[in-house]
């Protein structure tokens, strides 16, 4: 009986465990692009609150959808610049990079991964542009 209770909680376990890695492994990642914006806003407001208070912004900001509009300051690779905030461009959106030109306006959502306080530089990922 004592063999029989062993084996159905070694089975049941098995099966648990084995859901578990198949969930961790095969969970499908974040779409920022197409997740509605947690907060939308200019690059210019965005880079005031981080001057102000970088530790609070960043605890406000970090890991959320950010819909981000500026003029462009720089292209370099993949990485668009507005003043103090760099957009890495997601992968299915490169092909729009060539027709962009430094000076204009254009708005880009993404992922906020974080702030420079040394170059007062706030970063950005998985940007696409809307």
């Amino acid at each position: 009986m004592k063999k029989k209770i062993f084996l159905a909680i070694v089975i049941v376990g098995a099966i648990v465990g084995s859901w578990a890695v198949w969930y961790v492994f095969f969970k499908p990642h974040r779409d920022f692009g197409s997740e509605k914006p947690a907060f939308t806003l200019t690059t210019s407001a965005l880079s005031q609150e981080f001057k102000a208070n970088n530790a609070e912004a960043t605890k406000k900001y970090i890991d959320k959808a950010l819909l981000l509009e500026g003029t462009i300051t720089a292209i370099d690779g993949i990485t668009v610049s507005f003043d103090n905030v760099a957009c890495n461009v997601d992968s299915t959106q490169l092909e729009k990079l060539p027709t962009l030109k430094v000076g204009a306006s254009t708005k880009l959502q993404g992922r906020l991964t974080g702030y420079n306080d040394l170059l007062e530089e706030i970063d950005m990922s998985q940007c696409v542009f809307k």
